[in-house]
């Protein structure tokens, strides 16, 4: 479950890089084409982690857990887990018709439109060279969080954008927005 929720903050963080150094060193001696066909197909599945694997591993354990250490479904969402790995995991996402009322602060509010992943992709290149997730979500029309930052976490990977860091000079409400920097 750890490994599952430490991927959702930072892919790169589950990289093995003793697995990528010997995946690169097995690159650099092959000599045979399809010798180095194989050795670079292992260094590519090196530089990522599975997080297939880490949602299933997720799915088969997050709800004993939660259930033995008194955890309500609102803190893995508060952790960016998905509502669809909740439902597979067996919370009870309030699936019901039933229509329940707002809260007088949330009033107005609606959800963001959804936006496929490749737009929002794509609507990195309209920005400025440092954005935050919400400056992301107005060039892209919407997306939702976990949405915006599955997007973002993609180009990080494919080096087309770093993360910075917290807002230096954020003054609201709540911990302050992640910066990103187009590379």
């Amino acid at each position: 479950m750890r490994l599952f929720l430490m991927y959702l903050d930072d892919p790169t963080k589950l990289v093995d890089e003793t697995a990528v150094k010997k995946a690169e060193a097995a690159v650099k001696t092959a000599k045979d084409p399809l010798d180095r066909l194989q050795a670079l197909a292992a260094l590519d599945r090196a530089r990522q982690a599975d997080g297939d694997q880490l949602r299933d591993d997720f799915v088969a354990q997050a709800r004993t857990y939660a259930a033995e250490n008194d955890i309500p479904v609102s803190a893995f969402r508060e952790m960016g887990v998905p509502a669809d790995v909740l439902a597979e995991a067996g919370f009870d996402m309030g699936t019901s018709r039933r229509r329940r009322r707002s809260a007088p602060t949330t009033a107005g509010r609606s959800r963001a439109p959804r936006v496929p992943l490749d737009e929002i992709k794509s609507a990195v290149g309209s920005l400025s060279k440092r954005f935050t997730l919400s400056d992301l979500a107005d060039a892209a029309g919407g997306g939702s969080p976990a949405t915006l930052r599955k997007a973002v976490d993609e180009l990080i990977a494919d080096k087309r954008v770093t993360k910075i860091g917290p807002k230096k000079d954020h003054h609201g409400r709540g911990r302050a927005p992640t910066v990103y920097e187009l590379s």
